[in-house]
């Protein structure tokens, strides 16, 4: 799939309204800055079921996306997980690369490869006061991993008042994506983790009203984010079982992502983001609730609904 010049992002309001990264192995390495707007012109996206390419225009007031491609995946060719192999099929992944950056008009240098749902372990801390954020999500969760700290990838979304969402993902997974692209010809820049640039992007933009509840979808994992008051209370991580009855088994979901987050258990308005969203939306519109995409694209241009991509919010913040 590709489409020629892609028209600037607009999130939704109300209901139905709807940036995160893991430092790249450039120069200054990992884990030295915090989640922040995406800045390289090409943009990599991987997940189970395809690998996405975006190249996109910096100007003065926002960034444009100057052309997109996505080409699917066999089954099994990428399998996310947070301690296994992901790349089972690397070659596939690697033709489906070249073949989704075929002909785009960007520089393969500064590459932001964007990482699916289901590498890493992502929750929310209690930063205590004068702790660097991303200095104490090192120190609370490399002692629950399971594999050496030393093996660990920890960055964070700052929330303010001191909480912030952590991420931890193995090296040898983020490497594993990095030495897909480069064998591509890319040379990345930097690495983030999808649910993290979709929960960044939803954060800057809450929905109206008291209290909402976010689900960000990948192939293999999914996110609940319930907010109340405009703070984030709870955020949830879970395997993706997309199967029939899905609608009905998130819904569920959603009603104790809520009713952790103090909101009670009646239903809230959902914003939906992801593989699979549209689909989602509707069912969950035919079940009597509130729902709808994170965002849409201003007057269409691209082949797929714009949010069925998690990660384009941030990439075009």
């Amino acid at each position: 799939m590709s489409c020629p010049k892609g028209r600037i992002i607009a999130p939704r309001k109300g209901p139905s309204r709807g940036r995160g990264r893991l430092s790249g192995r450039g120069a200054r390495g990992y884990n030295e800055h915090c989640v922040r707007p995406f800045r390289g012109e090409l943009t990599v996206a991987f997940d189970a079921s395809g690998v996405c390419g975006a190249a996109l225009s910096r100007g003065l007031r926002r960034p444009r996306l100057r052309s997109f491609r996505r080409v699917p995946l066999v089954p099994g060719a990428l399998v996310p997980h947070p301690l296994d192999v992901n790349l089972r099929r690397p070659e596939d992944v690697e033709n489906a690369l070249r073949r989704a950056l075929d002909g785009m008009d960007a520089a393969r240098s500064r590459v932001c490869l964007v990482l699916p749902d289901g590498v890493a372990r992502i929750g929310l801390v209690e930063v205590p006061p004068g702790v660097a954020p991303e200095e104490y999500a090192r120190f609370r969760w490399t002692q629950a991993l399971p594999y050496p700290a030393a093996e660990a990838i920890v960055d964070v979304l700052p929330l303010g008042a001191g909480r912030a969402v952590a991420a931890a993902v193995r090296r040898r997974v983020a490497l594993e994506y990095e030495a897909a692209a480069e064998r591509a010809g890319l040379s990345p820049g930097r690495v983030d983790l999808a649910p993290l640039a979709a929960l960044s992007a939803l954060l800057r933009d809450p929905p109206a009203g008291p209290a909402s509840v976010d689900v960000i979808l990948g192939d293999a994992a999914y996110c609940l984010a319930a907010s109340h008051d405009g703070a984030l209370r709870v955020l949830r991580n879970r395997r993706r079982d997309a199967g029939v009855g899905e609608a009905d088994r998130l819904g569920r979901e959603v009603d104790r992502t809520a009713a952790f987050a103090g909101n009670g258990a009646g239903p809230l308005p959902v914003r939906v983001v992801g593989p699979g969203a549209r689909g989602l939306i509707g069912e969950l519109l035919r079940a009597g609730r509130a729902a709808g995409p994170g965002w849409e694209m201003d007057g269409g241009g691209l082949p797929v609904e714009a949010a069925e991509l998690p990660w384009l919010g941030a990439a075009l913040a």
